[in-house]
């Protein structure tokens, strides 16, 4: 996992747009910065956004290490689903 992610990236681990991201990084409800090359949210706000997704629809905890690897898988996925279009 990357120490920033793209809106996009983030989007397809929340199930959420990419616009919808970028919104919440302006109205403060997510942690992130604007860069030349777009928005980028940092890889703990990452962790702590996908976490509260996981452990909320599921009601188990997730270690770092597997929530990491999951994030991974499906960012993966969607490049590779993307990259074919």
């Amino acid at each position: 996992m990357n120490d920033h992610l793209s809106t996009e990236e983030v989007g397809w681990v929340l199930g959420r747009s990419a616009g919808a991201i970028r919104e919440a990084v302006k109205s403060g409800d997510i942690a992130g910065s604007r860069t030349t090359a777009g928005f980028r949210i940092p890889r703990e706000e990452v962790l702590r956004l996908a976490r509260e997704k996981v452990e909320g629809e599921t009601g188990t905890k997730i270690s770092d290490k597997a929530l990491e690897k999951l994030i991974d898988d499906v960012i993966a996925t969607n490049e590779a689903a993307t990259d074919g279009s």
